[in-house]
């Protein structure tokens, strides 16, 4: 009997995954329970690979459902593994109905972070350890916090994750590490990752801000495939910073070679149906929230896609 936890590489995700499993899986982790950490456009490929013959139950925290990773589930599900998800993202909702017939078990509803989500509908009895942690996932999600110690222990764990997404090693011992109760600031590695993350993401604000077209209230920039490796997963981040900063929705496309990515920050709630919209004309996939969302798009030039955005935007803005 294998259990598999896979959860979105970020920081709520690796949170939430720690709090699942301290609560449900305490003693069979790590021996009986295999975890992994995934972004949403490769995430059905993450659990079919994960959930192998062996793994007889599979809980998917923080990541937004669409059509490959529903198309993924049904052979888990036909192979008599019970799967759990538990989610809040907003794209994940069209997909409840369809899931429970299925036999998924599912938590969605909207909420400041998926560990509040666990928080305020599971029947969890939290320690002092576990609620800070909730509170630095919703800080992770833009919420302010009340306490700048959650602050500062937020951004580090943003940064650090930021860094390098694809460094699998680091978010396991991250994860040991809360699963532990331990202190973040124990973790040297976290420090070391987000003192380089935070000066990059100095000069990826700055670069954002100098080379951003303005369309109505929205700040357009591209990134080519060579800024897309050296800034890596700081996007998000730099794109909600500028977001505060200047009060305009802001649109990042990226050249990541294999696909296009586009970033968008809305403080008026904009950026799921940008986002939607994109895909409606050049197809891909699109997942997040109101406020902050993606839109992953492959067969096009960069070129093609700035294009086609900077159309979008200045039909939203008439």
């Amino acid at each position: 009997m294998r259990h598999t936890v896979i959860a979105h590489g970020d920081c709520d995700g690796v949170i939430s995954a720690a709090i699942y499993i301290k609560h449900y899986l305490k003693d069979l982790y790590p021996s009986y329970v295999t975890v992994g950490f995934t972004q949403p456009w490769r995430a059905s490929n993450e659990i079919r690979r994960l959930c192998d013959d062996q793994c007889t139950s599979l809980t998917i925290l923080d990541i937004a459902i669409d059509k490959e990773i529903f198309s993924s589930l049904i052979d888990l599900v036909m192979r008599g593994v019970d799967v759990y998800i538990i989610d809040h993202h907003a794209t994940t909702k069209p997909w409840i109905e369809k899931l429970r017939e299925l036999g998924v078990k599912v938590l969605w509803n909207k909420a400041t972070s998926t560990p509040r989500l666990m928080a305020e509908n599971l029947s969890l009895t939290l320690n002092m350890y576990e609620k800070m942690l909730i509170k630095v996932a919703d800080s992770c999600e833009g919420s302010e916090a009340d306490e700048e110690i959650i602050t500062n222990i937020a951004d580090s764990i943003k940064l650090a994750i930021s860094r390098d997404p694809s460094d699998l090693k680091f978010l396991k011992e991250f994860l040991d590490l809360m699963v532990k109760a331990k202190s973040v600031e124990d973790l040297e590695k976290l420090k070391r990752k987000a003192y380089i993350g935070k000066l990059l993401l100095k000069k990826l604000i700055e670069k954002i801000i100098s080379n951003g077209e303005i369309k109505g209230n929205t700040l357009i920039v591209s990134m080519k495939a060579a800024e897309s490796r050296l800034f890596a997963g700081l996007f998000g981040i730099a794109a909600t910073e500028v977001n505060k900063m200047l009060k305009k929705d802001i649109v990042i496309v990226r050249d990541e070679e294999t696909k296009i990515v586009v970033t968008v920050r809305s403080l008026v709630g904009s950026a799921l149906k940008h986002c939607e919209n994109i895909v409606k004309v050049l197809g891909g996939k699109y997942g997040g929230h109101n406020e902050a969302a993606s839109a992953t798009i492959t067969g096009y030039s960069i070129d093609k896609v700035v294009k086609i955005v900077r159309e979008i935007i200045e039909k939203g803005s008439e």
